[in-house]
């Protein structure tokens, strides 16, 4: 019994971050992406992790906000959002 729950995936919180990078030519750009955190205080090095495998250049910082119309997801999850207007 103990194995069969040590097999399932952990699951977190999902949170929205919007995240800066600069490009090949030096402009500053956004990358938005939704991420699934254990908690709200590791929330913005999720999203920097999850935003640096998209963006094309080194991200330099992320805030990230609860998303409360999820609900609960697994802690691997790292997708890139459409821009917020």
């Amino acid at each position: 019994m103990v194995l069969s729950s040590a097999c399932r995936p952990e699951h977190g919180t999902p949170y929205r971050c919007s995240c800066t990078f600069v490009t090949d030519f030096d402009d500053d750009s956004r990358l938005d992406v939704e991420v699934c955190a254990p908690s709200e205080a590791r929330a913005e090095g999720v999203g920097r992790g999850c935003a640096q495998t998209h963006a094309p250049g080194p991200v330099s910082g992320c805030t990230c906000r609860s998303a409360p119309d999820r609900g609960p997801c697994e802690l691997s999850a790292c997708r890139t959002t459409p821009a917020a207007p």
